[in-house]
């Protein structure tokens, strides 16, 4: 399972918090990105300007690569260059629950940057600004609750030139998962259905809008299903 966090056609920070909901519901979803390039339309970033950076295990190849995507060791950018570590642990790893945890970021950057981030459970744990140097490292402490995920973002102003091409300046890293990998906290959890029910209710409403008088049993079906899964996991089901 993947989700293609930055693109050109796409919000990276909207995008972002869907993804922030899904991974509140103890999902392993990786963050991928595209250029997603026309080359035939002149407003389109340049190819390779979003990329996904893959920590690979063994041999360098698209298997290797695509095994260390599925784990999570990874992160996606547009430009800024990002390694994170939670008490020694990688994108992809976990670390132990309930307590302090230590944390390094160091960034590598060709654009501008403003603001770099650490967040637990979709929420901003740490947050700093950034300087014009493009080599910088940051380190410090967050809380950490009995279960979820950390995660390191940074943002940059509008960055429309090369080699970013892009709205404005983007780099996250998938997720260090606390305890255990799918582990969630309770009340993430909670606000994350809270959420992504009301968006599916959205959704719904506009689909019966699309295809109003039309036969769509199955499109139904899952949106019915959706809504179904959402209430067990309110319920306190897994």
């Amino acid at each position: 399972q993947a989700l293609e966090i930055a693109c050109l056609w796409t919000d990276e920070l909207g995008t972002a918090e869907v993804w922030y909901h899904l991974l509140n519901l103890g999902w392993p979803v990786a963050a991928t990105s595209g250029s997603d390039v026309m080359l035939n339309f002149y407003r389109t970033m340049a190819p390779g300007t979003t990329r996904t950076y893959v920590k690979t295990d063994g041999a360098l190849d698209f298997d290797s690569y695509l095994s260390g995507l599925s784990a999570g060791r990874s992160f996606v950018t547009n430009g800024p260059l990002i390694e994170f570590e939670v008490d020694g642990a990688e994108p992809g790893e976990t670390v132990q629950a309930d307590g302090t945890a230590d944390f390094t970021l160091a960034l590598h950057t060709a654009v501008p940057v403003s603001r770099v981030e650490v967040l637990v459970n979709g929420e901003v744990a740490w947050e700093t600004s950034a300087t014009g140097n493009p080599h910088q490292r940051f380190a410090g402490a967050i809380d950490i609750p009995a279960g979820g995920w950390v995660a390191a973002r940074v943002v940059g102003p509008a960055t429309t030139a090369w080699p970013a091409m892009d709205s404005y300046a983007f780099a996250h890293s998938s997720p260090i998962w606390i305890g255990a990998v799918g582990s969630v906290d309770r009340a993430a959890e909670l606000r994350s259905i809270e959420v992504l029910r009301a968006a599916l209710l959205g959704a719904r409403e506009a689909l019966e809008e699309g295809y109003a008088g039309a036969e769509i049993p199955q499109l139904r079906t899952r949106f019915d299903e959706a809504r179904a899964a959402l209430n067990e996991r309110q319920r306190g089901a897994n």
